[in-house]
């Protein structure tokens, strides 16, 4: 027989042992929810409820998906919203104190997700917040998996596992009442082997990123520009005249991999079950021509370790080359 009633209490115990498995400070606490999304819109309309007299927001935009949805709830009650693109963002004190006084929280992110780039005004943003004693809500897609930051009292950092894991890392000043995440099922065990799973393997190799990138330069576009704030976790560069799709393809096959196990290694927005304008173009600024989408190839630390692999990729990319090409 069901009895429909869920155990609040559950809830609890998962952040207590998702605090303990993060080794996190004793002043600090985690929240689990069901993916970055849900963290995000807790988290933020949480803080809203519970601290209604104050009526502005901050958002910088261009960085990530998470924070779109959201913003139509704060125009509709009349919040004034201080949105901002990153690439505007040239001198963060003064935009902090151009804040108004009643400002709840800014919402920012650490890192992109698909490339991986770092975004420099992160830790100064998040220390000016502080000072003023306004929320900050930062979020990191890829960058907690490999460096830690100081969780100053007024900061929250919502990190990103895997698509069903997120974790809130909470301030010591942080005290805004949860919405749904203690009233839904949790399954204590598969939450945390889910969470452990998607630490093991993760890799920083700065000398491997570089060497890929530089063997198929002249193939390939380097994503990034030389100096460039990124996580060394993946090699990212742009074919202009191939789908990355279908060089992915062809390399797993020349590597014996299925597509399962071959999208866990090699990544592109190239995919034809994906609109690229829905999923990427709406948000991400500088907005990326579709052409770029299409050529954008993305590979993680198992591959760069892979012997020859830039020959497997350059012949792959003739291949498809030759393939395309015909004469009348």
């Amino acid at each position: 027989m069901f009895i429909d009633v869920v155990r609040p209490e559950t809830w609890e115990e998962l952040n207590d042992k998702v605090k303990s498995s993060l080794g996190l400070e004793p002043r600090l606490r985690a929240r689990s929810f069901h993916g970055l999304a849900q963290a995000v819109f807790e988290v933020s309309q949480g803080t809203a409820q519970f601290m209604s007299h104050k009526k502005s927001i901050g958002v910088i935009l261009g960085q990530t998906s998470v924070f779109e949805s959201l913003l139509p709830y704060y125009y509709k009650e009349t919040y004034e919203v201080n949105a901002l693109s990153h690439l505007q963002l040239d001198d963060v004190k003064e935009w902090v104190e151009g804040l108004k006084k009643d400002t709840n929280f800014v919402l920012f992110s650490e890192d992109h997700p698909v490339t991986g780039e770092l975004y420099p005004f992160v830790e100064e943003l998040d220390k000016l917040l502080n000072e003023k004693r306004i929320f900050s809500f930062r979020v990191s897609h890829s960058r907690h998996f490999h460096e830690t930051t100081e969780i100053r009292p007024y900061t929250v950092r919502l990190c990103s596992f895997t698509s069903q894991v997120a974790v809130a890392i909470l301030g010591e000043r942080y005290r805004s009442p949860f919405l749904l995440a203690q009233n839904m099922s949790w399954e204590t065990e598969g939450f945390l082997r889910e969470l452990s799973a998607a630490r093991e393997g993760r890799e920083v190799n700065t000398l491997l990123v570089e060497k890929l990138e530089q063997e198929l330069a002249h193939v390939a576009k380097p994503y990034f520009k030389v100096g460039a704030s990124r996580l060394y976790d993946r090699a990212v560069c742009v074919f202009d005249d191939v789908s990355a799709e279908a060089l992915a393809n062809l390399i797993f096959k020349k590597l014996g991999l299925s597509s399962q196990e071959g999208w866990q290694k090699i990544e592109s927005t190239n995919m034809c079950h994906w609109s690229v304008v829905k999923m990427f173009r709406h948000w991400w600024e500088p907005t990326p021509t579709l052409e770029q989408l299409r050529g954008l190839f993305i590979v993680g630390p198992e591959l760069l370790n892979t012997k020859d692999f830039a020959k497997l990729v350059i012949s792959s990319y003739e291949e498809l080359k030759e393939q395309q090409s015909w004469t009348v």
